[in-house]
């Protein structure tokens, strides 16, 4: 991550039942579009199309908005929250940004090549993925941007999306391909 980049780091403060988030569950009913959302105070300047976070959100922009409604990922298969973005003096952003919240899970972790961890408490429940790969047939074709179904915390996207993000010139992404180590 640049450290020149802005963050949001008070999703939790703001937002009762934030976790959904992670697990891909609609949360139209639980983030209504007036939530304020600031910039971290610590976090550099630099606003970008995907604003960085400790929790696993997808912050972006309106240019990111529209790709994924061009390529047909908005609605029932990326859910689109708007929220108000405030800077650090706790004004309101002129972008406006949104939550994209990937609703499509997919089971298509490849466990034989995968490195992982299971919970201590349910050893058929995963913790942490330390290098995914994918069994890339499980994917249905028009899949572009899901959820891990065996992590849902984990986002996936198809490398041609992730194409036309940097074709748009859009800053920000952060992204692992399969066969690299995670961070953390």
């Amino acid at each position: 991550m640049d450290p020149r980049a802005v963050e949001i780091v008070d999703l939790p403060d703001k937002v009762d039942d934030y976790f959904y988030l992670r697990d891909g569950v609609p949360m139209a009913g639980y983030l209504p579009p007036t939530t304020e959302l600031a910039l971290y105070e610590r976090a550099g300047d630099m606003l970008t199309d995907f604003i960085a976070n400790p929790d696993t959100a997808l912050y972006v922009s309106q240019s990111v908005q529209k790709v994924l409604a061009d390529r047909g990922l908005t609605d029932s298969v990326v859910e689109l929250l708007p929220f108000v973005l405030l800077d650090k003096r706790g004004r309101r952003v002129r972008e406006q940004y949104a939550i994209a919240n990937p609703l499509l899970k997919v089971p298509c972790l490849d466990f034989e090549r995968s490195k992982y961890r299971r919970t201590a408490s349910d050893p058929n429940e995963i913790a942490e993925i330390k290098v995914l790969y994918i069994r890339e047939e499980a994917i249905p074709s028009d899949a572009q941007l899901f959820r891990l179904a065996e992590l849902p915390e984990m986002v996936v996207l198809r490398s041609d999306l992730l194409e036309a993000f940097q074709q748009e010139g859009l800053t920000g992404i952060a992204v692992n391909r399969t066969g690299q180590k995670t961070p953390g």
